[in-house]
């Protein structure tokens, strides 16, 4: 099993959940297949497996699976950015829940970390941060996101 780092995203990854759901197998089954390779973000239960490693026997389902391409898990994208994870919630009524596209995928919500990045001409190997503006020295880089948010990066 492998870590995955909080700005990593899910490309040629399919959730290990959803492809044992289609198959109506254990959820750990993929332990037991050879040659399997896996992964998880830090401090998260939920398995991603490598297409490129799905036992032969499934790999017609894994075609089913949501493509996960430029997703993050929205705990790591929280861990990445140092947002609250409130703010990913639409019922909160955050300024900045529409700046994110954000999909749920067998009750795991996941931000699309690509589109996000692009939005706003980002490099995905800067590191990222969001907080209030108030807390950014006059010289650091910025991107004002809301009235009160900014988005600082190195």
């Amino acid at each position: 099993m492998y870590r995955l780092s909080d700005n990593s995203t899910l490309d040629n990854y399919i959730l290990a959940k959803e492809l044992m759901n289609l198959a109506g197998i254990s959820p750990n089954a993929f332990r037991y297949w050879k040659e399997c390779v896996a992964t998880k973000y830090y401090k998260s239960r939920v398995v991603y497996i490598h297409k490129k490693y799905i036992h032969k026997k499934y790999i017609h389902l894994a075609k089913e699976c949501h493509c996960l391409d430029g997703l993050i898990q929205s705990a790591s994208f929280c861990r990445y950015t140092n947002l609250s994870s409130s703010h990913l919630t639409k019922s909160n009524n955050s300024p900045i829940y529409n700046l994110f596209n954000i999909e749920t995928i067998e009750n795991i919500k996941f931000v699309n970390l690509k589109k996000f990045l692009q939005k706003f001409q980002l490099n995905s190997s800067y590191t990222i941060y969001i907080e209030k503006c108030k807390y950014f020295a006059p010289l650091e880089k910025k991107i004002r996101l809301t009235q009160n948010l900014c988005l600082g990066y190195y």
